[in-house]
């Protein structure tokens, strides 16, 4: 029901629409329908391969981040909502890294709860914003992309590489220490006509 109602995002008809759906599904299979089913069903990531994607990527893990991503295509995730699925991770982490009681919130689930707090120190705010940033251009690229899945793995490199850059701040600051090179030696000045060597004396 948790998946069903993230995937329907505030609708209210898709909600019913997508639990119609399930129902089906679980009775098509004569099974009891648990998370596996609906999550293949609805292509959604599993949220705990999320958080190890980004956090292969924030060690530059980068074949580790490509391999889990691969995974989860393979089991049949849109290429897309698995990015989406990042950017929320990205999106929580930042709001525990403005306020870290949001970890003790009714209702927050256990593997983010968890995998939150485990994350939190390891990234700088400076990264999460630049990462969000990154995600929600790459998002756009990746559905307008004629093989959705490249175009989603080299923004996960893009994003590993991104990671260790200093932020501008860091940067300006690390090029106000550097020493001043040499200044350029100042070009000679054009030499004085001589008199009688052409043109008028």
């Amino acid at each position: 029901l948790a998946l069903i109602a993230r995937a329907a995002d505030g609708s209210h008809r898709d909600g019913l629409s997508l639990l119609d759906q399930a129902v089906a599904v679980g009775a098509g299979a004569r099974t009891e329908l648990g998370e596996d089913q609906v999550r293949a069903m609805l292509g959604l990531a599993d949220r705990e391969a999320s958080f190890d994607i980004l956090e292969r990527i924030m060690v530059r893990d980068i074949a580790g981040a490509l391999n889990k991503l691969d995974a989860d295509y393979q089991d049949g995730a849109d290429p897309l909502i698995l990015l989406q699925d990042l950017m929320n991770v990205v999106h929580w982490q930042t709001r525990i890294k403005v306020s870290p009681a949001v970890l003790d919130e009714p209702g927050t689930a256990e593997i983010d709860k968890l995998r939150g707090a485990q994350l939190n120190d390891k990234l700088s705010m400076a990264v999460l914003t630049r990462a969000w940033q990154m995600l929600l251009k790459g998002a756009a690229e990746v559905q307008a992309a004629p093989a959705p899945i490249q175009a989603a793995e080299m923004l996960l490199i893009r994003l590993a590489y991104m990671a260790d850059l200093p932020s501008p701040a860091d940067a300006v600051k690390a090029l106000q220490g550097a020493p001043a090179s040499a200044a350029p030696s100042p070009a000679p000045a054009p030499a004085s006509p001589t008199p009688g060597a052409g043109g008028n004396p």
